[in-house]
């Protein structure tokens, strides 16, 4: 994604329902590149189109999430890739962050095998071949497009990988990891149970929101992906823990 689409999509989203005009302004481009650029993000879901406006999705879907801080995402995605090797088998679970690693990793791997409770990312990766994608099942979450619940707690117990690839709402020092939703938090601690190792890809502004529901110990976390702009004394803190921490 150009640059010219993640600033027309932060304006979008810091204003809501904005004119193709106002856009063109802002971007210093003509009309007709802004509409192109509409065409290619709602295409992708990333923003709905109206006669004349670009209007931003409902702040609870993923698309809407995936359009959020999208340049260090997808930094972030780049790095974890790094962590994966050929042929490996590992768990993913849903969230932007985690749909556009899965998409590294089928640009760059060759063989490697993704257990996923994500809709999302299974739809996002459908075009490749070099990516074996087993979906746990489940109970569908629309919003996040994610499948929750016994069903997809009992499902991933079959399975034992080494690592595990997660998201997150938030973070403490107390509570550690943490979500908004209880039910996906629920069955997000249990999928962290199937994996040797659990990395984090969180962005930075993770690091100053609590979030509401626990899910994940620090002494669970073998790892955190994250971007330049992490407070220094969270740094030192995660690290003081024990846990590895990687800037993109």
């Amino acid at each position: 994604m150009k640059e010219r689409h993640t600033a027309l999509l932060e304006y979008v989203i810091r204003h809501g329902r904005t004119e193709v005009n106002t856009l063109a302004a802002y971007l210093h481009t003509s009309k007709v590149t802004v509409r192109k650029d509409l065409d290619y993000l709602a295409e992708r879901g990333m923003l709905k189109r109206e006669r004349g406006y670009a209007v931003p999705n409902d702040p609870g879907d993923i698309n809407y999430r995936m359009a959020l801080h999208y340049n260090n995402k997808q930094s972030i995605a780049r790095r974890a890739a790094t962590c994966v090797q050929d042929g490996e088998t590992l768990i993913i679970e849903s969230g932007s962050t985690c749909a556009l690693f899965a998409d590294e990793l089928a640009k760059s791997k060759k063989n490697v095998t993704i257990i996923t409770n994500s809709f999302y990312l299974a739809n996002y990766l459908k075009g490749y071949t070099n990516i074996q994608l087993i979906v746990l099942g489940g109970t569908l979450q629309p919003h996040g497009q994610s499948l929750v619940g016994p069903l997809t707690k009992s499902a991933v117990g079959a399975f034992h990988v080494e690592k595990i690839f997660v998201g997150t709402d938030g973070y403490s020092r107390t509570a550690g990891f943490t979500g908004d939703d209880l039910i996906r938090s629920d069955t997000l601690s249990s999928m962290t149970g199937s994996a040797d190792h659990t990395y984090v890809l969180a962005g930075s502004e993770k690091f100053s929101q609590p979030g509401s529901v626990a899910f994940l110990d620090l002494k669970d976390v073998y790892e955190v992906i994250t971007d330049g702009e992490i407070p220094a004394e969270e740094r030192d803190y995660l690290e003081e823990q024990g846990i590895i921490v990687t800037i993109a």
